[in-house]
Order: C-alpha cells, then sequence, then structure tokens
C-alpha cells in the first residue's frame, strides 16, 4: 500500500476556470486558459496582480471550484488500494481554508478529516508520492513526485508527468502488477 499525497487546486479543483472567470467579469475581458500560454493572469498584466491575489483571498473564491475531470473515479479507485491524503499549500491564502475544506467534503467524502493537510511547504508530507502541479512542490520532498499537468506547467520537462487523471491511474496500476 503506498501513501499518496495529493494537491488541491489544478489537480483535483480548477482554480483557473474560476479565477479567469472573475479576471474577466472584472477587466471585461475575454482571456480563456490558451491566451495565457502557460503564463498566470498576473504574468501577463502585472497591474492586475495586487487586487486578483485580494479576490482570491476573499472567503467564498475557493467554495465553487470545478472538479478535474475524472479526479473523483480515479481517487476513489486508488483509495482501495493506496493511504490517500489531500495537501494543498493554502498559506497563500488563508482565507481560503474553510472554502476548501468544505469543497473537499462535498466533492470528495470519502476522504476522512484526518487526511486533509493545509500547509505551505511540502517537505513535511511522509508519503511516497506527491501529485502535484507545481515542480517547486517537489523538492526537498523525500517520495517520487508526479507532475500534474496544468496550464502554467506544460513546458516545463519533468520525467513523471501525469497529463489526466487517466495517466495518474495507470501510473498507480502498474505498480501494483
Amino acid at each position: 500500500m503506498a501513501r499518496i499525497a495529493i494537491d488541491m487546486d489544478e489537480v483535483i479543483a480548477d482554480f483557473y476556470s474560476n479565477d479567469l472567470k472573475v479576471y474577466n467579469e472584472l477587466y471585461e475581458a475575454e482571456l480563456t486558459i490558451s491566451d495565457l500560454n502557460g503564463q498566470y493572469v498576473s504574468e501577463l498584466y502585472p497591474e492586475t496582480d495586487k487586487i486578483m491575489r485580494y479576490i482570491r483571498n476573499t472567503k467564498g473564491f475557493f467554495k465553487d471550484l470545478p472538479v478535474i475531470e475524472n479526479a473523483q473515479q480515479v481517487i476513489s479507485e486508488l483509495m482501495q488500494e493506496h493511504e490517500i491524503f489531500i495537501t494543498t499549500a493554502a498559506m497563500d491564502f488563508p482565507n481560503s481554508f474553510d472554502d476548501k475544506f468544505y469543497w473537499l467534503q462535498s466533492h470528495f467524502p470519502s476522504i476522512q478529516k484526518e487526511n486533509i493537510v493545509f500547509c505551505g511547504n511540502k517537505s513535511i508530507i511522509h508519503a511516497d508520492y506527491l501529485v502535484d502541479d507545481n515542480i517547486g512542490h517537489f523538492s526537498n520532498f523525500s517520495g517520487i513526485g508526479l507532475l500534474f499537468t496544468a496550464h502554467h506547467n506544460k513546458k516545463i520537462d519533468f520525467p513523471n508527468r501525469m497529463e489526466n487523471w487517466k495517466a495518474v491511474k495507470d501510473f498507480f496500476q502498474q505498480l501494483t502488477e
């Protein structure tokens, strides 16, 4: 049985669809994920960074994020043979704690509260694998990092890249065969 830590934003929760929605409404724009070309909105439009960070840190921003396709099904299957933890770096947006916790309870009710970890530095996580969209979370992590593809990391060359939840499922199925 492997211990698998799974990030939340851009791995199981579609943070950027809400971020773009808010940005487009606020600035009367029509940006899409493809318009970002692997960058964050604040990298393209640095003058918007302060207000967008403020909005992201407002209670309710993380409440209604869509679930990444197939995340629920695959995580449910993985839980049959592995120990699953959700590890989210919530420190950048401290007002997100309640929203993230209730979002997880709503969309992943089978994950026990004890298996939800809010942290800043993921190197403290003791797990065999970490599924994350941020390559920086793999430094000093003692297990194996699995980079979950998101718009902002597509240009990064990484040996253990997971394009989607089907790829995550296949990766762990190969381990048990």
